[in-house]
């Protein structure tokens, strides 16, 4: 709510007929957010409501997952109507590729020498800022599932044929599972004495396997909260989650264990980005910087919504254990977008090759 005094100012300045109610509100800026559609509640809460009130704004939302919000941010141009964009760094990297991003000024943002290093500048070239860093783990029903989960290659096993459920390849993690299911069965080919590599971007075991994994599949999803209901449901005993979904997750109130597999977690930032289009470039920054400040970093974490790349903020143990926090930030794999992106297109059609029938 707006402080008395200038409450008590704008009434005052209504009775003398100096301004009508239509100019008052016409006197706020708009700035129109890219988003996910996810968690906008605890959002609005923690982050879009404050902002708004201490910048006189009103923050238009436009929502949708990374694939459908890209390709209107490329349909439009320079003709968006978007100031700032929420994406996935995959996806921030595509846009930033296409001329559609514009760098944000580091003079401008008082809180970013708060965050990690690596959430400063994610790609290098400042097309925008980290403001969260998820990780892809693995979720499963340890009521129901007898034997411990502990592989990326356990999605393939018999005894969870039809509980299966995985991120579509369109998706922030899709390809990231593709991926670690191929480093875990390389993992299972090593002879003794053997170690295993780096990443194997082309991910040739993981494709061989992809018609016995579809098998094992109750569904793909595309959103988390997609999963959430599988699991609420009881479609999906096994997954790969996000780490921004455990909340909703937890919230289902069935007996979930969640696991780090052998093979590692990915890891990735989502960064805010300013769109070439803007002409608020100023009102874009503040955003950008209140998005990263201590404050909205410890709220967003707390509710278990995004965990912080703020490093001031210090979190109870049993919040930090929930996101991805701690000593998951040292051990998790990043994967290099450029790599990703490269393969994009050609995977989309193999996976739909498999998929679709």
């Amino acid at each position: 709510m707006r402080s008395k005094p200038i409450v008590m100012l704008t009434l005052a300045v209504l009775a003398l007929g100096l301004v009508g109610p239509t100019a008052i509100a016409q006197d706020a800026q708009t700035l129109t957010v890219s988003i996910w559609g996810f968690n906008l509640d605890v959002l609005e809460e923690n982050v879009f409501a404050p902002f708004e009130e201490m910048h006189n704004v009103e923050i238009v939302l436009d929502t949708g997952n990374n694939s459908d919000r890209l390709a209107r941010l490329q349909a439009e141009g320079e003709n968006s109507s978007i100031d700032v964009v929420h994406f996935a760094t995959q996806f921030t990297y595509i846009a930033d590729q296409a001329g559609l991003l514009q760098p944000y000024d580091a003079d401008s943002l008082e809180n970013l020498d708060e965050l990690y290093d690596w959430a400063q500048d994610p790609l290098g070239n400042q097309a925008g800022v980290g403001y969260t860093v998820n990780s892809l783990s693995l979720i499963y029903r340890s009521d129901l599932i007898e034997a411990e989960v502990t592989s990326w290659a356990d999605l393939l096993r018999d005894d969870v044929a039809g509980f299966v459920s995985i991120p579509e390849m369109s998706t922030t993690f899709g390809p990231a599972a593709l991926i670690m299911i191929d480093r875990a069965l390389a993992m299972q080919a090593l002879e003794e004495g053997e170690e295993l590599g780096d990443i194997n971007y082309d991910a040739d075991l993981a494709w061989e396997a992809l018609p016995q994994l579809a098998d094992n599949l109750v569904t793909t999803y595309i959103r988390s909260s997609e999963l959430t209901t599988l699991v609420q449901e009881e479609e999906v005993r096994v997954a790969p989650y996000a780490s921004f979904a455990i909340g909703n997750l937890i919230n289902t109130g069935h007996d979930l264990t969640t696991v780090v597999p052998a093979e590692g977690a990915v890891g990735q930032t989502n960064m805010i980005s300013i769109t070439a289009a803007t002409d608020k470039v100023d009102l874009a920054h503040a955003y950008i910087d209140w998005f990263i400040s201590h404050d909205v970093q410890e709220a967003e974490a707390l509710d278990l919504i995004d965990s912080p790349v703020n490093a001031t903020v210090e979190l109870p143990e049993d919040i930090c254990a929930l996101l991805t926090c701690g000593e998951i930030l040292d051990t998790m794999t990043v994967l290099d977008q450029a790599e990703v992106s490269d393969r994009l297109e050609d995977w989309l059609e193999r996976w739909n090759e498999v998929m679709v029938r």
